[in-house]
């Protein structure tokens, strides 16, 4: 018997199973915590400070600014005389995390998938399956807090709410490239990227080495492989990887939309589960770690009052949606606006980013982890661009 059972060793589980003051178990249905890599692993500089362990390890690049291609080749830049990112080793990062729960005492359980869980008078049991032998597991705990991923079986089980939308992406880790190593470069239109966009993100000082990628929406109106293979050939892609070679491939499965409910009698909902990800970016890490701060907090609340209800661990709903829900909520109303928008209306965006004054409020002003903080600093200056501000937000944020 548990205190707490994680399903899911990806950042947030293995966030969260740091913090907890308790006996843990955590269940992993990859091999290796880390591997496959389903993520671009970009994050601000202050995901790298959101937990209080040290993390440099896992920086491969600094990025400084970005290069915005519209649809026809015009590109912007934006950033560039400050650290805005970090390009990280993703494995090399889950596996930090990792090791410094176990060193807490918290007992990894991998290569496991879970089958079936069941609520008892004393909490759950989780029933599980060893991936290679079909052995069966079953774990009992007071609380379980389901951190595993897009399509959580946490979820499926005891949530009726889902994520509003589910984006899929494709990408490789590629090397044999030239590109300036503080940029990375982010691709509009519908033809690589229906519905969201690509991206090269440099993943070494020298800029030899990147990785590529892009997001569309599910289901997408093409083969995802194929769109892939169509970075190669599209004319704003192409130049910067057509001589590259690809050492391997990832991709992985992106959802989005505030959850209205993340927490159960028993049951926690945290990370992608939770669909805590930044609906402009596709990006989770910042969200998900803080989050997991919050999740752990009241989890070792709720140990110490030995208390498992919903009423003390909705606490932990709050205190996440306090943070983040009005993020998630501007950036769905954005991403709508920006769906809608055929490539015409992308380069109608781009001419905004003509006027200097404008780029120097979003360089200034601009957050890649609360981009509704340019909102207000945007229209004081300009007030003018009210009505067109959905348009260039969902591109620039």
């Amino acid at each position: 018997m548990y205190d707490v059972v994680i399903v899911g060793g990806g950042a947030a589980g293995n966030a969260a199973a740091i913090n907890i003051e308790g006996e843990v178990v955590l269940i992993e249905r990859k091999k290796s915590i880390g591997e496959p890599v389903e993520c671009a692993g970009l994050v601000s500089k202050r995901t790298l400070e959101t937990l209080e362990i040290s993390l440099e390890e896992s920086v491969q690049n600094e990025i400084y600014g970005a290069y915005i291609h519209s649809p026809k080749g015009k590109t912007v830049e934006i950033g560039g005389d400050k650290l805005h990112a970090y390009a990280i080793d993703r494995t090399k990062f889950d596996r930090i995390l990792s090791d410094k729960a176990a060193e807490k005492g918290v007992r990894y359980i991998l290569n496991t998938e879970v089958t079936d869980i069941k609520r008892t008078p004393e909490g759950v049991t989780v029933i599980a399956k060893d991936r290679e032998t079909s052995n069966k597991i079953e774990v009992e705990a007071n609380l379980l807090i389901g951190s595993d991923g897009a399509k959580s079986k946490v979820r499926e089980i005891f949530f009726e709410c889902k994520p509003s939308e589910l984006l899929i992406g494709a990408g490789a880790e590629i090397e044999d490239v030239s590109i300036d190593p503080k940029f990375v470069h982010v691709f509009f239109g519908k033809s690589i990227a229906p519905g969201f966009f690509a991206w090269i993100i440099p993943t070494n000082r020298k800029g030899t080495k990147a990785r590529i990628g892009l997001c569309t929406i599910a289901p997408p109106s093409r083969p995802v492989k194929s769109l892939f293979q169509s970075l190669y050939t599209y004319p704003t892609t192409r130049p910067y990887i057509e001589d590259s070679a690809i050492i391997k491939t990832i991709g992985g499965i992106i959802p989005l939309g505030y959850m209205e409910e993340t927490v159960k009698n028993n049951i926690m909902l945290l990370g992608d589960a939770a669909s805590q990800v930044k609906p402009l970016s596709g990006g989770g890490i910042y969200m998900s770690l803080l989050s997991s701060k919050f999740c752990s907090q009241v989890a070792n609340s709720a140990i110490e009052n030995n208390r498992f209800d919903e009423g003390i661990l909705k606490g932990y709903h709050d205190l996440w949606s306090k943070e983040f829900k009005k993020e998630i909520m501007f950036g769905m109303w954005l991403r709508r606006k920006f769906v809608g928008m055929n490539d015409n209306d992308i380069e109608e965006g781009f001419k905004h980013l003509e006027n200097e004054e404008i780029l120097d409020v979003i360089n200034r002003y601009g957050d890649i982890d609360y981009p509704s903080r340019l909102i207000v600093p945007l229209i004081k200056k300009f007030p003018y661009m009210l009505s067109s501000l959905p348009r260039l937000l969902s591109l620039f944020l």
